[in-house]
């Protein structure tokens, strides 16, 4: 799997996928109910990028990012937050974390695809590869 997208909100899980997926990505979404549950499905899928939103039920943004970062298997995995949070202390903070990036809400489709093309080029897998899009 190229990319997991972790949003509590549908229509933005969707937005992502298909968009992402239209460039040429094999992508996952999770629906999260657990900082747990989302962690077992890095694990478990092991994608090569990870999109999460920074508002969350069960944490936010940071509290998934400072635990991925802090897990030695999966550490290395880039991670981009998209969010509608625009505060420049809070984008500062989560820096610390070494982002693949930040992208502030409401995104262009073209832009979304462009930032994830700096970090990760297209899979170019044929429609019938791709997974599920709900993987949890």
């Amino acid at each position: 799997m190229d990319i997991l997208i972790i949003d509590d909100s549908a229509f933005i899980r969707a937005f992502t996928r298909i968009h992402l997926a239209e460039a040429g990505y094999v992508v996952g979404e999770v629906n999260p109910t657990s900082l747990f549950m989302v962690l077992e499905a890095i694990h478990t899928h092991r994608p090569a990028l990870v999109i999460t939103d920074y508002e969350m039920p069960f944490c936010n943004g940071e509290t998934l990012v400072r635990a991925i970062r802090e897990d030695p298997v999966i550490r290395d995995i880039p991670i981009l937050v998209l969010s509608a949070h625009r505060e420049s202390d809070l984008i500062e903070r989560l820096s610390h974390w070494d982002l693949a990036g930040y992208i502030v809400k409401p995104i262009k489709p073209e832009d979304l695809v462009a930032t994830v093309q700096r970090h990760l080029p297209p899979s170019n897998h044929s429609v019938e590869a791709w997974p599920s899009p709900e993987i949890i």
